[in-house]
């Protein structure tokens, strides 16, 4: 499985740059109309069929935090995603590229550290004004591999919240927990300021058992549409831990004394 996750990566970095590629040369004829794994932009004229959807995005980022843990340091991290749906169903395709890795093995060098992919359906419930999301994650985080299923559960109402449950399901005994709010504001034109935030609570019995709430986590980005099909979107975050018991786990972890986290880059998402 792990091979033919990295194969299908690899295949899948290729298949971006030449859609980045194609649409660059199309720039300059297209004027006018995101986060990390899909914010897609709706564009004017779909070139695909209308119940058929495809995104690419690619951050540039400071670092790599997860869920509060530090997973690179004093590198540039390149996140690529590839989202195709259909109809309510969807197949992602993530990966971190670390250009530093801070890791024992291959200290200082180029990575491919991480591969995910991800299997959901989503669908609403109109007269509740709710929507939800059901799926399947396998994380390939070298050298370990891990499964997760989810449930979101969201509004369309104020702040968009947003619950979700993830339930490890391969290595280990963890529930988390997490509650988020979201909101954009028109800036100029097409512009928008989008911010947003979440709280965690984790209860785990894989080792020593964890269970009290864990991250926190707050952002702000401005989207910039370049087109119908091309936005750019630099942004920021904030992670911090929500109690004593987090912020001593989440120092143990991550590969700096530390436990909170200012971070941040850069989004390029194109949405056809």
């Amino acid at each position: 499985m792990k091979v033919s996750l990295r194969v299908i990566s690899l295949s899948f970095l290729i298949v971006m740059a030449m859609g980045l590629g194609t649409f660059s040369q199309a720039q300059d004829v297209a004027v006018d109309p995101s986060c990390v794994k899909a914010e897609a932009a709706q564009p004017a004229g779909k070139v695909i069929p209308e119940d058929l959807t495809a995104d690419l995005n690619v951050s540039l980022y400071s670092q790599y935090i997860w869920r509060g843990y530090e997973l690179s340091r004093g590198s540039l991290v390149i996140f690529p995603t590839m989202t195709v749906g259909y109809k309510g169903f969807a197949v992602n395709l993530w990966a971190d590229l670390d250009t530093r890795f801070a890791g024992s093995d291959n200290h200082g060098k180029f990575r491919l550290q991480e591969t995910d992919v991800t299997l959901s359906y989503s669908n609403s419930y109109e007269p509740w004004k709710l929507n939800y999301t059901v799926g399947w994650i396998l994380y390939n985080y070298q050298p370990y591999q891990n499964q997760e299923l989810f449930l979101t559960l969201g509004l369309d109402t104020i702040l968009k919240p947003t619950f979700t449950v993830y339930n490890e399901i391969e290595i280990g005994q963890a529930w988390y927990f997490s509650l988020g709010v979201s909101h954009s504001f028109p800036v100029n034109k097409d512009w928008s300021l989008d911010v947003g935030g979440w709280v965690s609570y984790l209860h785990d019995k894989s080792d020593n058992t964890f269970a009290n709430f864990h991250d926190g986590n707050i952002s702000a980005g401005l989207k910039i549409p370049l087109n119908n099909y091309l936005s750019v979107k630099p942004n920021i975050q904030y992670s911090f831990p929500l109690s004593g018991d987090a912020s001593r786990e989440i120092r143990g972890v991550s590969y700096s004394d530390s436990n909170n986290f200012v971070y941040g880059g850069i989004i390029f998402d194109l949405a056809i």
